[in-house]
């Protein structure tokens, strides 16, 4: 039984296929017949990016993956060539690189996601269905407790195995306290206070700016609004305007264009002065950053798997959460594999999630602990000298490409940020000079050629 039919879910279904008979996929939600906004996703309004790992891992799970997104519309992006970062110590450089994102729409990433993993054998979807409770005890959950929502009744569905892929909105704690499990599951909340304001646009089709997609990058503690442009099917762009505490951006059209003029650079308010808006402002302020601590737990069902934002939900400004979805998906394959040991496959798994989640938490954490509303334990100083590390790497990116390239890898996370201190890159960050220039424009760089090395 999978609880949830996002993308966590759904990649989770995909690995319990090589396992057992059948997998029941429940969500309260009507699931819709193609690419449509649902209820259940609260972020799906928002821009997405699947950046090269979780791509990557997509196509291990299910083969052909970027193919079906780019046959619907979506598209491809070198994220070294074609995604124009400004800084705030300029923008930085571009050049043709290996590390691809494919462009598209929440809904069309999980539609196709859906219509894929329906297909396998033993898959079933079960929507509009509310689970009230998991039923067993504190060692072994036997049944999912249901109800379907259109007749109003419920329905005790017993299972070998439970995923809770619930998202932000997970009831883990509740299920766990009337399984009877004695302790609470402990958790670290890091909440920047970071607001989003979404809007689609047409692009016109004879304007060229220059990029496929543009990042205006946050940077604490000063630079508290950022933005972020890209392509999605049917020839639209994606805009979704960032901001801390009371430079949130507002829930009004008219809102829309002057914090987009505000920003540190006026390129995205430029952009979209030549494009046609297609929808309202969509907002939405549940960003904070939490992490559910499950491997520091003594006791929990044996049978019970935590995957995707019932397990850690990052801050969404960092594009981390498909990604990291898709690798525990992968990571629940895995230990369901092993031989039995002395530990159950969930403590196993949970205590390897913890090891694959370090990085990825640390990465979004570190800097936005930077910011002075932020609410949450303090920083360590360990965490400040790679939060300000990670600035020297901003610098030096405007003029070095290789440790762009350096970045850029880190950010797609096919790296860890430890990477960032290898010698090579570490020596080159640590030559430039740091020249911070809050607002600053300057000229965005074009491609550049050659790429530099896979290793930097």
């Amino acid at each position: 039984m999978v609880i949830g039919a996002g993308i966590a879910g759904l990649f989770a279904a995909r690995a319990l296929t090589g396992h057992f008979r059948q997998v029941i996929v429940i969500d309260r939600d009507a699931l819709p017949p193609d690419a449509a906004h649902r209820t259940g996703v609260p972020q799906g309004a928002h821009v997405h990016a699947l950046f090269t790992r979780g791509l990557r891992t997509a196509e291990e799970l299910l083969p052909g993956f970027a193919d079906t997104l780019l046959q619907r519309g979506g598209q491809r992006i070198d994220v070294g060539a074609d995604l124009a970062i400004h800084t705030p110590y300029g923008w930085g450089t571009r050049s043709a690189s290996n590390l691809e994102v494919v462009g598209a729409s929440r809904p069309l990433i999980e539609a196709v996601a859906r219509e894929r993993i329906t297909l396998l054998p033993g898959v079933r979807l079960l929507d509009r269905h509310h689970v009230e409770r998991l039923t067993g005890n504190k060692y072994r959950v036997q049944a999912v407790r249901a109800r379907d929502l259109q007749l109003d009744s419920t329905i005790d569905l017993p299972t070998q195995l439970v995923v809770d892929a619930s998202g932000r909105g997970s009831r883990l704690p509740a299920w766990l306290d009337t399984l009877g499990c004695p302790e609470p599951v402990p958790e670290t909340v890091i909440d920047p206070q970071l607001g989003y304001a979404t809007r689609l646009y047409r692009r016109s089709p004879t304007s060229d700016p220059g990029w496929r997609a543009c990042y205006s990058l946050l940077n604490a503690p000063t630079t508290t609004r950022g933005a972020v442009i890209a392509p999605i099917e049917d020839q639209r762009w994606i805009v979704t305007l960032l901001g801390i505490g009371p430079d949130r951006p507002g829930r009004h059209d008219n809102d829309f264009l002057p914090f987009a003029a505000s920003l540190a650079t006026p390129e995205i308010a430029r952009a979209l002065q030549q494009a046609t808006p297609l929808t309202h402002v969509a907002t939405s302020r549940a960003t904070a950053n939490r992490r559910r601590h499950l491997d520091q737990v003594a006791t929990l069902p044996a049978n019970l798997f935590v995957l995707g934002d019932a397990a850690c939900a990052f801050n969404p400004i960092y594009a981390q959460g498909m990604t990291v979805a898709m690798l525990t998906a992968q990571l629940l394959d895995t230990c369901l594999r092993e031989p039995a040991g002395p530990a159950s496959p969930a403590a196993r798994y949970h205590r390897r999630l913890s090891k694959l989640i370090d990085a990825p938490w640390l990465l979004a954490t570190a800097a936005d602990q930077r910011f002075p509303l932020t609410q949450g334990p303090e920083s360590s100083a360990a965490r400040r000298l790679m939060a300000n590390y990670l600035n020297r790497v901003l610098a030096a990116g405007t003029d070095d490409p290789r440790v762009q390239h350096a970045f850029l890898k880190v950010l797609t996370m096919i790296d860890s940020p430890a990477a960032l201190a290898a010698p090579a890159t570490l020596l080159r960050t640590l030559r430039h000079s740091v020249r911070t220039m809050p607002g600053s424009t300057g000229q965005i760089p074009g491609r550049q050629a050659p790429a530099p090395p896979s290793q930097p």
